[in-house]
């Protein structure tokens, strides 16, 4: 599944899936544009590899997005490949902090036995709401749309979304993620509507528990708790999601447009 030659854009490329997903592509021999809000994460990460730019931006700013595929124009004219990897589960650090302490409470009350029914709709902020769906959900709708006229100069090539099964099937949960992904949902069979007389593949994917910062900072109870709900009792590496990113880019996934994959570990069974 070779990516030899193949100009790409990972956009949260410092950390967790994109990351991989980024050492993966220049494994296959891809030039890689790695996006991320930190410069940090970066240069710690990625500051040493030849195939790879780094480009720090908010994903959620069509200004800074526009200038970064111009830059990827006037450089090589042309792009083969987008994975819309950045995302949020929460818009801040108070937000993340306020969930994990409901998801303490509910682990509490399950090991006791108890029921207990989380309350999330009255106490989001209208600026938590806003975040999340301009980072998720604006933020892919921007790169997309930069993207498509160096896909369509290139004569084809791939976009891989990245949604979540949350967006798939209902948990309890802040309203502003599930929201937002099932949103990628909706845009990634759009998009691949519009794009595919021009060989341009559009796809998303929905993981359920993948082994990231993002998933095991509520603690061990909380991995537990969503393993539960699948019928393989593991996390997913980043590396094994990198891998199937590796194939819808390439030549192997050519026939692939408009679907939903979901590595949710049978999570969610589409039937």
């Amino acid at each position: 599944m070779s990516l030899n030659g193949k100009i790409a854009v990972v956009t949260g490329a410092g950390s967790g899936m994109g990351l991989a997903t980024v050492r993966a592509f220049i494994r296959e021999g891809a030039t890689v544009y790695a996006l991320d809000i930190s410069q940090d994460n970066l240069d710690r990460e990625l500051g040493s590899e030849q195939a790879v730019t780094t480009i720090a931006l908010d994903i959620a700013d069509s200004t800074a997005i526009n200038e970064a595929f111009a830059r990827i124009a006037t450089e090589h004219g042309k792009l083969d490949a987008l994975i819309n990897a950045a995302g949020v589960n929460t818009p801040n650090r108070r937000a993340t902090e306020w969930l994990d302490s409901i998801n303490h409470t509910m682990m509490d009350h399950m090991k006791r036995g108890e029921a207990f029914a989380p309350e999330f709709l009255t106490d989001i902020p209208d600026e938590d709401f806003d975040r999340v769906m301009r980072i998720n959900v604006h933020g892919t709708f921007f790169t997309i749309r930069a993207a498509a006229p160096l896909l369509k100069a290139a004569g084809g090539g791939a976009i891989v979304n990245f949604a979540s099964v949350a967006g798939l099937v209902a948990l309890p949960m802040p309203a502003y993620y599930p929201a937002s992904k099932a949103a990628v949902v909706g845009m990634t069979r759009a998009v691949a509507g519009e794009l595919a007389p021009f060989n341009i593949r559009v796809n998303a994917l929905a993981p359920a528990g993948i082994h990231t910062a993002l998933l095991t900072q509520s603690g061990d109870e909380h991995v537990q708790a969503l393993l539960s709900m699948q019928p393989l009792k593991r996390l997913a590496e980043p590396e094994e999601i990198a891998e199937t990113l590796v194939f819808l880019a390439s030549d192997a996934g050519a026939h692939y447009t408009g679907q939903i994959l979901s590595p949710s570990a049978g999570a969610y069974l589409a039937g």
